[in-house]
């Protein structure tokens, strides 16, 4: 019998384990450590506390031991790689300093993108470098402990930015470190962000939990109602998913790829088959693509989740895709008094104040992008009287403020929606011009980069259900049955009841550009003006024939802000749930709501005390829109 090679740690690691668990040439980072004991919560749920609990008693002694958690003054030695970055970023902030053409606030732009820009270069190349050096402080990162690159790189290199208490960046470059000690004019930029982080201390709890609260609002009516719809969909639905993205792990196929049916459950073995194919994209079932005529969930478009089947009958994993995403944004609000005012990277879109705003989309969404506002090409750009420039897209001037860079120039074709500087798109209007759909898909894109860019644990698909329950209403252009217009509708009701209007067409894709869609297509809702770039999408993926019409539908898209959505629930009880509790309760004696306990809130029911939690079928009575 060959001998196995091995360590004492491996062996004390592996003997804390059941039998098939065991590897004794696992290396436990903390993505290894994290993957394992979910592997020992799914296969070994009764004795997950005391696995884990033995592990911790294994590191901690080991640690003690061994004073591998021990450093000394070599270890807070300045960094080589930071030394060489500072001596690459003094050449060009000299240039900058020295620049007499600019004004200055673009200088000071200037001078925050330089320094963004090297800050982070240097955290990678800092712990890349420590990492090789053996340097404790990154043995304690590279394992579960405590700290982040951050903290390696303000010990070892600098901060490089600071913010002030609005959320500001200060155009002073930060290029000491704490080991060193930083300049007076350093040190007076950084008093700025530690008084932010001690008010943030304050509210961090009224904060986050006002907005935890509000993502249980918009998720708690997602709930699971059946495993499938009866047959086979009309049209091809589903959400494109690169095939590199590791959450698609759990997903199931919305149509067939790489020699895999439709339905299949992803799994790393699939993922890795297909890219092995060269496979790009895949279309996933998810809920911001489909979804039952109520409005509820069908288990395989939420797909394979933490219990590793299928969610059952009456399940909410809106709720549980709400609290997964309110606990890492709670945990961020209270840890920023700990990053002093530390800008996380000029280049990304990062906080939970960006957070917060992709819900909310205020009228005033701090670094929000230009948006084009019609199709056609750019005839024209020139500088605005008051800073900023003039895009002129066709005969439509658009106003790009004052420190956004152009995206476009002379000559370019954009669509309604389009971004023209640089800047956060904003989702509201990526949903008033490109649809339900795909404000559904940017939304999920901006959420779940805005989580990791901010250091936060996060999964595509719990995004997947909260985009389904935030962005689903439009606004009616024109009398349907019981409602007038501008009433607020569900779109998940609306396209329950729509039909193909008088004198539709089936056409190309490609001959349909410019005209309405009559049927979901992907995931492309209902009245969405079809355009180039959908229709190069629908050809990617197979579809050949949609059905269009001339005509737009009689209601427009609206993304309704997270603490506005229960405002315009059908079931008056529900409403109850929300704040502005006197004006919903008039409202709905003006209008005769109703209510139903047996719906797909749990709201009616818990008020009523009457079948709460009875296992039967869930309804949800619309009123009829008269298609």
């Amino acid at each position: 019998m060959a001998k196995l090679k091995s360590t004492v740690g491996q062996i004390l690691v592996n003997s804390a384990l059941p039998e098939e668990l065991r590897d004794y040439s696992r290396a436990l980072d903390k993505p290894n450590l994290s993957k394992l004991l979910a592997e020992v919560g799914k296969k070994y749920p009764g004795k997950y506390r005391d696995i884990s609990h033995r592990l911790s008693q294994i590191g901690a002694h080991a640690a003690y031991v061994s004073g591998v958690n021990s450093f000394g003054l070599e270890h807070l030695r300045v960094a080589k790689s930071a030394v060489a970055r500072r001596r690459q970023f003094n050449l060009e902030f000299g240039k900058i300093l020295n620049d007499d053409r600019l004004t200055d606030k673009e200088r000071a732009r200037k001078i925050i993108l330089l320094a963004g820009e090297s800050q982070l270069l240097d955290r990678d190349e800092i712990y890349a470098e420590s990492d090789k050096e053996g340097n404790p402080f990154a043995t304690q990162l590279k394992g579960t402990g405590r700290g982040n690159k951050v903290n390696l790189q303000s010990l070892r290199g600098s901060d490089w930015l600071y913010q002030d208490h609005q959320g500001r960046v200060i155009p002073v470059p930060i290029t000491r470190s704490y080991s060193r000690g930083l300049s007076p004019i350093e040190y007076w930029a950084g008093t700025y962000g530690a008084r932010e982080g001690v008010l943030s201390a304050k509210f961090a709890t009224r904060n986050a939990g006002y907005l935890s609260k509000q993502l249980n609002q918009v998720a708690h009516r997602l709930v699971v109602t059946d495993v499938d719809r009866d047959g086979e969909p009309d049209t091809v639905i589903g959400l494109p998913v690169p095939v590199d993205d590791d959450d698609n792990e759990g997903s199931l196929l919305a149509m067939p790829a790489g020699g895999y049916k439709r339905n299949t459950v992803l799994t790393p073995k699939i993922l890795n088959h297909l890219r092995r194919q060269g496979v790009k994209r895949l279309l996933v079932r998810s809920p911001a693509a489909g979804g039952a005529p109520d409005g509820s969930l069908y288990a395989r478009d939420v797909g394979v989740r933490e219990f590793g089947v299928l969610p059952s009958r009456g399940e909410l994993p809106g709720i549980v895709a709400a609290q997964a995403l309110s606990e890492p944004l709670a945990q961020a609000q209270l840890s920023k008094k700990h990053s002093g005012g530390v800008v996380g990277g000029v280049n990304l879109a990062t906080g939970f104040d960006y957070l917060r705003d992709l819900l909310q989309v205020p009228k005033t969404f701090k670094g929000t992008a230009a948006h084009a506002r019609l199709d056609g090409a750019v005839r024209q750009i020139e500088d605005a009287p008051a800073g900023g420039k003039y895009v002129t897209i066709d005969d439509e001037r658009h106003y790009v403020g004052s420190g956004y860079d152009l995206l476009v120039k002379p000559g370019d074709k954009v669509e309604a929606g389009d971004v023209l500087s640089e800047g956060e798109p904003n989702p509201a209007m990526i949903t008033q011009y490109k649809g339900l759909g795909e404000g559904r898909r940017y939304f999920i894109k901006a959420f779940t980069d805005g989580m990791r860019n901010s250091g936060m644990r996060v999964n595509r698909r719990n995004v997947e259900l909260l985009a389904r329950g935030l962005i689903n209403h439009v606004r009616l252009t024109e009398e349907i049955g019981d409602f007038a217009p501008d009433d607020v509708v569900a779109y998940s009701t609306l396209a329950s009841y729509y039909k193909p209007r008088e004198g539709f067409e089936d056409k190309p894709p490609i001959a349909a550009v410019g005209r309405y869609l009559e049927k979901p297509y992907l995931h492309y809702s209902i009245g969405t003006r079809l355009k180039p770039s959908m229709a190069k999408t629908l050809n990617e993926f197979g579809i050949n024939s949609v059905t269009v019409h001339a005509d737009a539908p009689p209601f427009e898209p609206e993304m309704i802000r997270a603490a506005a959505n229960l405002r315009h629930d059908e079931d008056w009880q529900t409403r109850m749930f929300d704040s502005g509790l006197k004006g919903s309760l008039l409202a709905n004696v003006h209008r005769g709501g109703t209510s139903d306990e047996a719906g797909t809130s749990f709201v009616p029911a818990l008020a009523k005390s009457v079948r709460f939690g009875e296992i039967g079928a869930v309804r949800t009575p619309k009123r009829e829109l008269g298609y």
